[in-house]
């Protein structure tokens, strides 16, 4: 079980101010809507009572929750390299990474064949309803891939890091998108690369990979285990045999029982960190994964990036009913919190 000393946070964070780090991905939009249907009338159209809406707040979602979540952590430079539409979830997705600050000459505007990827969650009395979903229509063009690839080849080797997002099921990584930049990556063999992929067939080789625990066996032809001692166990021999095929670091997230990372030194656990309260997921893999890249571009060892990686998403899921972004003081805060829970837990078991 690895953890760390404020000390050690510290340098590491001190580290993010001069990072230049690049975010390809499925940029997304999270949208918030409180329904309040005490304000109900019908519709004088259809006769249908109407589902007003209180309150309305937007997120960024998939990569641009990552790339969020890189600037909020004090990152010096973020820039992004994605796919919106035409029409105003687009505008509103631009607008909310310029309020972060992140550099979006590389994201590009397809007028067909493609609506910003959006996630609509409707709340009632604080419960979240049936999503709904835009972008699962999508069909990048060659051309929008060549542009974004253009935009990324003259700039990749002033990045410390680049950080590779596959989450959308009609998302920007068709066979021409992994093509071009797969020879990107194998151009560039002593350079940073980070994949989060939910894809076997996307894992691009040359690439650190962060993945959960269900698609790292899911990958490795592992059955899926109910209890958590063999999943443990499943997940450790997942971790191994992913590095022995990869020969990059493997970091796998398994929720609230942790991490495990895999490199050259062997297989290290990560502890959980036990919230009090109600927490909210959604987001949280973003948020680790900004983490351990950022941790791996300053130097960081990969035990070290995956501890930075879940102080990230601890931080993530107390934020509730939006995507979670971490900072330097919130990172701090929640060492300052693990150290406590891990204290008092050990008291516990000396009893």
């Amino acid at each position: 079980m690895v953890m760390m000393t404020d000390s050690e946070l510290s340098a590491v964070l001190a580290r993010f101010p001069d990072l230049r780090m690049g975010v390809l991905g499925d940029f997304a939009l999270d949208c918030y809507w409180d329904m309040d249907e005490s304000a109900s009338v019908p519709s004088l159209e259809t006769g249908k009572p109407t589902r007003p809406v209180s309150r309305q707040r937007y997120a960024g979602g998939g990569a641009a929750n990552v790339a969020a979540n890189l600037a909020g952590l004090g990152c010096r430079k973020v820039s992004a390299f994605g796919v919106v539409g035409e029409d105003p979830l687009g505008a509103e997705l631009l607008r909310m990474l310029n309020t972060f600050g992140v550099e979006c000459r590389g994201v590009q505007k397809q007028e067909q064949d493609w609506d910003t990827i959006a996630y609509v969650k409707p709340h009632r009395d604080m419960v979240e309803q049936n999503r709904i979903d835009f972008g699962d229509f999508n069909r990048i063009h060659d051309e929008t891939a060549d542009r974004m690839i253009s935009c990324l080849e003259p700039v990749l080797p002033d990045l410390d890091a680049l950080v590779i997002n596959v989450q959308a099921r009609s998302g920007i990584h068709s066979p021409r998108l992994r093509q071009r930049l797969s020879a990107l990556i194998e151009s560039r063999p002593e350079g940073i690369f980070v994949v989060d992929s939910r894809e076997p067939g996307m894992l691009y080789e040359g690439c650190a990979l962060k993945i959960n625990d269900r698609e790292a066996m899911r990958v490795c032809g592992l059955s899926p285990v109910p209890d958590a001692g063999s999943s443990r166990e499943s997940t450790l021999v997942a971790a191994e045999r992913m590095y022995a095929e990869r020969g990059r670091p493997v970091f796998i997230t398994r929720g609230a029982e942790g991490m495990v990372v895999c490199d050259g030194e062997g297989v290290s656990e990560i502890p959980p960190i036990v919230l009090e309260g109600e927490v909210d997921p959604t987001g949280a893999g973003d948020g680790a994964l900004a983490g351990i890249a950022a941790a791996l571009a300053s130097g960081s060892a990969p035990v070290q990036a995956a501890v930075i990686g879940t102080l990230a998403a601890a931080v993530c899921v107390r934020q509730l009913r939006r995507t979670g972004v971490a900072t330097p003081e919130s990172m701090r805060g929640m060492l300052e919190y693990a150290d406590d829970f891990f204290r008092r837990r050990g008291k516990k078991g000396d009893e």
